[in-house]
């Protein structure tokens, strides 16, 4: 199969048409009066709209589990999770935005140490890619930082939507960050919030660019992968997923009790984690469950990920200390073995219970497209 039969394919499958849903709602305040322009999104979408002078709106969305976001000055953020299909009217009240006492007393931190916290978050939080180079966070000061020195974890939060704007992808991002945490102790990292995206408007060639990002940055993405075991296309869309099997290595145990009880040795030391493939093609149902019409993520321990239709960053090659670029390759895992419940539309809940590491770990937020991004033919 020659680029363009596989473009050709890839297009055709994003195009599937679902049935369209007509979502209707209210917002409405504590005392049950209607909030006016409050705006209404749904999760990691372009899909937006604002309530009408009687607090109603409407959103045009596919089949599928959503995260709808309503916020309003002055409220706290409210997410209803919605079922396309569910033909009911929806009513959202907002509470009133609460700052709690903790929040208005201000540690102290030197700009230094502001600075130094700001560049770990944008390594976790963007990425270190070009698609990272070219964003930026046009309120950055916005950004608080605590580190805890005894649980050596490292944490962010922001009162106000974090507004990112991606050079790379052609997007304006509004993201209401909700968790920020790196546990040093663990090296387990964790990022969650909701965003908005706006393209941008530019010249017809600058537009063409951003269109071959978008698809470089969606192919191989998590979104995509979820898709692909969704719509049962692991093959088809070029992903080999294998069991990874990871342990301690009994010559490095040997090694270490060698030298407890006085041991010289001139041997180099062994690796303390052994880990290996099992060369064999996993079937859907170790990976999934299928329960009244509904997929699930249900597994216990690890899978190798290569995607084989793209090939990794030099930048990344180089930060495993290699000058050689292979095709990408990712682990991922649930946390403590939990369901993580899949959608047609390549969104997962709860986000949080997915593990992952290599390629997948290392786009970011720069790198990722609305959920509701479609393959555009040229």
């Amino acid at each position: 199969m020659n680029l363009k039969q596989i473009f050709l394919s890839l297009f055709l499958f994003s195009q599937i048409v679902f049935s369209q849903n007509i979502i209707k709602g209210k917002v409405i305040d504590e005392n049950s009066k209607p909030i006016s322009g409050a705006s209404i999104y749904v999760d990691n979408s372009t899909i937006n709209t604002k309530t009408n002078s009687n607090g109603e709106f409407e959103l045009d969305l596919p089949n599928g589990q959503y995260n709808l976001i309503a916020k309003a000055n002055l409220f706290e953020n409210f997410i209803l999770g919605i079922n396309a299909t569910d033909k009911k009217n929806h009513t959202i009240t907002l509470e009133p935005e609460v700052i709690s006492l903790q929040e208005t007393v201000v540690q102290a931190m030197s700009k230094e140490d502001w600075l130094y916290y700001y560049k770990v978050f944008l390594k976790l939080f963007l990425g270190e890619n070009e698609a990272a180079s070219k964003s930026k966070i046009e309120n950055s000061k916005d950004l608080r930082f605590k580190y805890d020195k005894q649980t050596k974890e490292l944490t962010a939060s922001s009162r106000k939507p974090l507004l990112i704007t991606n050079k790379y992808l052609g997007y304006k991002i509004e993201y209401d960050l909700i968790d920020f945490n790196v546990n040093y102790k663990t090296n387990y990292a964790l990022t969650l919030g909701t965003a908005l995206f706006t393209e941008l408007k530019a010249s017809a060639s600058q537009q063409k660019k951003w269109k071959k990002n978008r698809l470089k940055s969606y192919l191989g993405s998590v979104n995509h992968f979820m898709k692909s075991i969704y719509y049962n296309r692991l093959d088809e869309d070029g992903y080999d997923v294998k069991r990874l099997i990871r342990k301690d290595n009994p010559d490095y145990i040997k090694y270490k009790e060698n030298l407890a009880f006085g041991g010289i040795t001139n041997e180099k030391v062994p690796p303390k984690i052994i880990t290996y493939l099992i060369n064999q093609k996993v079937p859907y149902d170790s990976l999934k469950i299928v329960k009244n019409n509904q997929q699930y993520l249900n597994f216990k321990g690890l899978y190798s990920i290569e995607y084989k239709k793209e090939k990794e960053d030099l930048e990344y090659a180089k930060q495993n200390g290699s000058s050689l670029i292979g095709n990408q390759l990712s682990i991922f895992a649930l946390k403590d073995e939990e369901f993580l419940k899949i959608e047609e539309n390549g969104t997962y809940y709860h986000p949080g219970n997915l593990i992952v590491e290599g390629y997948f770990s290392y786009e970011k937020i720069a790198n990722m497209v609305p959920m509701d991004y479609k393959i555009e033919a040229d």
